[in-house]
């Protein structure tokens, strides 16, 4: 019961901090655009993880590991292009309910590729917890939702969910002996070594503002809260509770977000409670101990 309640407590401060980021990542558009602010978020994430590894830690690390975490954070990095991508021909709302798809995906891929079969039970909560969390975003938004009408961003944004899962699924299948920190900092090296071209090619690095406070109070968060933080989170609850159950507590995100803003209109709040009520049954249904 105690390691069920502290497994709960650590999947719900990990996706508070992944919450936190869709907020805080707005504030920083002014001041650096999307691709130069990720890029530099697994810069600046991959330098200050440095005197937090040993050199035993490093010694560790061998032509093998190298390959596997090179996929693994390639993955990643095609998420991220991929969403900046889509976002030029769809919505941010339209991205928001697709990534409402990814535990699904998740599964979908765990059965082709690895032939992991996952009980009808946590099917229909993942069935449940997209409905749920869907339910909550429409509540929210007066942005009329028409998903017959589909996009080339939509396409592109779905491909993106698909890497994301993929690189989900390959931590829980190749980090089993490396610890969260050090392949946190696998993922943050090698993720930036790869978004730098990017960086340097698209990042307008001329228009990034370099002397305001702000901007560098917003990026520190961001590396150090959803980046560090969520990066070592996600390694060790993937071999804690595995992938089903950490993406089940992405339907979380859009309540986490969106609730705040219910404190000035409770009537979307009433309109979103059935959702939150959908959310919370499926997350009932996919945990193995309730």
């Amino acid at each position: 019961m105690k390691t069920t309640l502290i497994d709960n407590f650590t999947l719900l401060l990990w996706v508070s901090l992944m919450a936190s980021s869709f907020v805080i990542s707005e504030k920083l558009i002014p001041f650096a655009n999307p691709i130069a602010s990720t890029a530099l978020r697994f810069l600046l994430a991959t330098v200050l993880m440095i005197p937090f590894l040993g050199r035993a830690s490093i010694k560790q690390l061998n032509y093998k590991i190298l390959l596997r975490y090179s996929v693994i954070s390639l993955f990643l990095v095609l998420f991220f292009i991929g969403l900046f991508e889509a976002l030029k021909t769809t919505t941010a709302m339209r991205t928001s309910v697709i990534y409402t798809l990814l535990p699904l995906i998740s599964v979908v891929i765990t059965y082709s590729a690895l032939k992991l079969i996952t009980p009808n039970r946590q099917i229909a909560g993942f069935v449940i917890g997209t409905l749920g969390a869907i339910w909550v975003l429409l509540a929210f938004t007066q942005e009329k939702l028409v998903l017959s009408e589909w996009r080339l961003g939509d396409s592109i944004f779905l491909a993106a969910c698909f890497c994301l899962a993929l690189h989900v699924i390959f931590i829980k299948k190749w980090a089993t002996d490396i610890s969260p920190m050090l392949g946190a900092f696998y993922i943050m090296l090698l993720g930036s070594i790869m978004l730098l071209p990017f960086l340097l090619l698209f990042g307008d690095l001329d228009n990034i503002a370099w002397q305001q406070t702000t901007f560098w109070q917003t990026l520190l968060y961001l590396t150090v809260f959803t980046t560090i933080a969520t990066f070592f989170l996600q390694q060790y609850l993937l071999k804690k509770v595995g992938p089903n159950r950490l993406l089940s507590f992405t339907y979380l995100i859009p309540s986490l977000v969106v609730i705040p803003q219910a404190i000035a209109n409770t009537s979307q709040l009433y309109s979103a409670l059935p959702g939150i009520m959908l959310t919370f049954l499926a997350l009932y249904l996919i945990s193995k101990q309730h």
